[in-house]
């Protein structure tokens, strides 16, 4: 499974969102602690944050530690919204640039930390089948995280906010694999103005999710994370198959879902 880190608030380095804390997410790319499955996260890594021209990312299809320059080159952005992610490859799915996260169309960014079992046998074709002949010509590769990410947008396109888009897209995905079958689908979006995530999955027990006011590693905003980035008590976990929304006033708010 993939790891993440969402933030939002006042200006922050993203290099402090990746690389702060007793247990950061460079860290976490060799030595994470609440995977589902897997062992590291080395199939590559991504960071977008908001700047003064638009949205920005940087990403790499290799272990984040193998760019001794990425700690300098984050440190010299500011932002007030930040996405980070590590990629654990789904087995089935080519590990190249389509599927790096985070991933970006317009103003939205996006982030999975999760799968669809068999995306490409048995569910990428119908899953695709959803989308506007413009958001598949879009499509760059074969991952369930790109058909997702554009199967949001296409919501947002339609009406939807933040949390709906996901919510239909968590329910596409529900209804396509079936009763009995594991899909993990902890889902992040972003428009710069506020941050929006599902923790959710077909199965009871789904991936981790935190939240944190003002952390430690960026104390003047609230951090999502697949795990806690320091050993503080200001990391309490998000419910299962529940929703957040936090704005950029700091406001955050939650429900359970209903998929």
């Amino acid at each position: 499974m993939c790891r993440l880190v969402a933030y939002i608030g006042e200006p922050v380095s993203p290099e402090q969102l990746v690389f702060d804390g007793t247990h950061s997410l460079y860290e976490q790319s060799w030595r994470p602690t609440e995977l589902l499955s897997g062992s590291v996260n080395a199939d590559g890594y991504g960071v977008a944050w908001y700047g003064a021209s638009g949205l920005v990312r940087i990403a790499e299809m290799r272990p984040i530690w193998h760019d001794t320059d990425l700690r300098r080159t984050l440190a010299a952005f500011s932002s007030p919204c930040v996405i980070a992610a590590l990629r654990n490859a789904t087995v089935g799915i080519p590990v190249d640039r389509s599927g790096l996260l985070p991933l970006m169309f317009g103003k939205w960014s996006f982030a999975l930390n999760g799968f669809v079992p068999d995306f490409r046998a048995n569910h990428m074709r119908a899953l695709r089948g959803q989308l506007s002949d413009d958001l598949y010509a879009e499509l760059a590769g074969t991952s369930d995280s790109e058909t997702l990410f554009l199967l949001a947008v296409s919501a947002l396109r339609a009406g939807a906010s933040p949390l709906e888009a996901l919510e239909q897209t968590a329910r596409f995905v529900n209804d396509r694999v079936g009763q009995g079958v594991e899909a993990q689908l902890n889902m992040v979006l972003s428009d710069g103005e506020r941050v929006t995530a599902i923790r959710s999955g077909t199965q009871p027990v789904t991936n981790s999710l935190y939240v944190a006011k003002r952390p430690s590693v960026a104390p003047n905003g609230i951090v999502l994370a697949s795990e806690p980035l320091d050993a503080g008590t200001g990391w309490e976990a998000v419910d299962g198959h529940s929703s957040i929304d936090i704005g950029s006033d700091g406001v955050i708010s939650t429900k359970m879902l209903a998929l």
